[in-house]
């Protein structure tokens, strides 16, 4: 899933992600028709002190037209969603092993059902175009270009070529069990904002692209936290994610998009 051109061009610095990130902060059932109530007064009344900030009228349409684009766009990751017996069947298909995340006693011991299927489907497409990948980096990236240096806020879930100086990197966020997931899915996203911020300001330096792929999936657990959901949307259409699959996406658009990127890369 990549961000229609329409928000992409918009830029990561342009206000109307603040705007709407103020708006998902607001509580309270009346709270969103207050706000829209006031962005037709041609301003916006920020809660908790006198400010009422000018919004253009550029803006107050592509805040209405973004909301409804966020919930399409959200309705089909929700629908692409796995069961954790799905993902594993489909690794079963692929003949990949698959391993379990190590949790407490008496806890779901996870599959890492995407994490085998994206490190198989990295190393068939990588193998095809004679080129190296990591696929389960135990160290941090980082960037040497044109003078300079950038290295990633954390380790990440992959990098093609390497380490040093990836033309992409991916970080997977897979969670499975039958509970409401909890504040680790928040921080994912957190984490995922963090690289995404910190990548763009590094390419805006060095006169570079690297692109930042994100995969989700966790039918149970990610049906109970819908906002985060949304969230990870939200950063593929800033321009914070180049690309997001969730579930069945990996299956179906990994390949072909890793290949493109690959030639891209290649042909550079």
């Amino acid at each position: 899933m990549k961000a229609d051109k329409k928000w992409s061009d918009l830029g990561w610095k342009h206000p109307l992600w603040d705007l709407f990130r103020y708006f998902l902060t607001l509580r309270g059932t009346k709270a969103p028709s207050a706000f829209r109530k006031s962005l037709e007064s041609n301003g916006l009344a920020v809660v908790g002190c006198d400010i009422v900030m000018p919004v253009p009228a550029e803006v107050r349409q592509l805040f209405e037209e973004y909301l409804e684009h966020r919930n399409g766009q959200f309705n089909r990751a929700a629908s692409c969603l796995r069961t954790e017996d799905e993902a594993v069947a489909y690794c079963m298909n692929l003949e990949v092993s698959v391993g379990k995340t190590t949790t407490q006693i008496n806890h779901h011991q996870s599959s890492k059902a995407a994490v085998a299927t994206v490190a198989a489907i990295t190393k068939s497409v990588c193998s095809e175009h004679s080129i190296p990948f990591n696929p389960d980096p135990q160290k941090r990236c980082v960037w040497c270009t044109n003078n300079n240096l950038h290295v990633s806020a954390r380790n990440l879930d992959g990098a093609v070529p390497g380490l040093l100086n990836p033309k992409a990197i991916w970080e997977i966020k897979e969670y499975w069990g039958a509970t409401k997931g909890g504040s680790k899915m928040s921080d994912g996203i957190y984490e995922c904002h963090l690289v995404g911020l910190e990548l763009r300001q590094f390419e805006e330096r060095a006169n570079c692209k690297v692109s930042h792929v994100v995969f989700v999936d966790g039918k149970e657990q990610w049906s109970f936290r819908a906002s985060d959901l949304k969230r990870f949307i939200d950063l593929l259409n800033q321009g914070l994610v180049d690309h997001l699959f969730v579930g069945t996406m990996i299956e179906t658009e990994w390949r072909p998009t890793l290949s493109q990127l690959l030639a891209d890369t290649t042909s550079s």
